[in-house]
């Protein structure tokens, strides 16, 4: 059976400027509670992994696969736009002819975290970063991602391209106190890990992992806050020769997932 599209060519159309307020503004996606996605893979794995497709906007250049059809039938309401209004919608400079409209899913509490690996980020600034992390804490099986309020948004439009898909499929905690939160990790057993320039007490490879624990990532220019680093039970440090005083965010986050996991990946 044949599923029924609304076809709009208004660029004033209402929805359309709420697609556009939603890519734009991260204040706008919290209040309704919604994001975009563009491209058929993310659309695919919002609706492949719970997310409620709330609304999928297509062009006319957009050829059928099993993909488009999954989306397409999982969405609440379904639009068809012209090609050139349709590029007007989108982020990328190469649109696919498909994009989402997902419900923002409810926040995972932090008293619900029983055991497992963390990676907590205060205060990451840079998107590309937040969905680099995101990909590798998923390759290196870390059991999901904290995320300060304070920082990027895990829903914007770059966050999402940057994660190709992590975002949606891991837990991502998004925290309105961070440090509040890390003291409830505290008391539920976690050990917590500070990743510091200088100043460690050890280096990333001598520090025990083993049991639950989190290791804190800070801002990118500024590092973790004092508050932070003085709640953690042990700060670590990478180890490096070359002339870099330190490394990006993700670069760094990478180096310490795979520490935390390394023991697991051997056997």
């Amino acid at each position: 059976m044949a599923l029924d599209f609304e076809y709009i060519s208004s660029k004033e159309n209402k929805l359309l400027k709420s697609v556009r307020k939603l890519t734009a503004s991260s204040k706008e996606r919290k209040e309704q509670r919604a994001f975009v996605l563009e491209g058929l893979r993310l659309c695919a794995d919002a609706a492949l992994n719970g997310y409620s497709v709330d609304t999928v906007i297509v062009s006319n250049s957009l050829k059928s696969s099993e993909r488009a059809e999954t989306v397409i039938s999982s969405a609440r309401k379904r639009v068809r736009v012209p090609e050139s209004l349709f590029a007007s919608l989108c982020d990328t400079v190469n649109p696919q002819g498909i994009l989402c409209i997902v419900k923002m899913p409810d926040s995972i509490p932090i008293e619900s975290v029983r055991d497992g690996k963390y990676i907590v980020l205060e205060n990451t600034a840079d998107p590309s970063n937040l969905g680099a992390i995101a990909r590798t804490a998923e390759a290196f099986g870390i059991s999901g991602i904290i995320v300060s309020s304070s920082g990027c948004d895990p829903f914007s439009p770059k966050s999402q391209r940057a994660g190709m898909g992590a975002l949606l499929r891991l837990p991502v905690l998004r925290s309105n106190d961070i440090l509040s939160d890390m003291a409830v990790l505290r008391e539920k057993g976690f050990k917590l890990f500070a990743s510091v320039v200088r100043n460690a007490d050890c280096f990333v490879t001598e520090a025990d992992y083993s049991g639950s624990c989190a290791v804190l990532i800070g801002n990118e220019a500024n590092g973790l806050s004092d508050e932070a680093v003085a709640l953690c039970d042990m700060k670590v440090t990478i180890p490096m020769s070359g002339r870099a005083e330190s490394l990006n965010a993700a670069a760094a986050a990478s180096v310490m997932m795979w520490e935390m996991t390394r023991s697991g990946a051997e056997q």
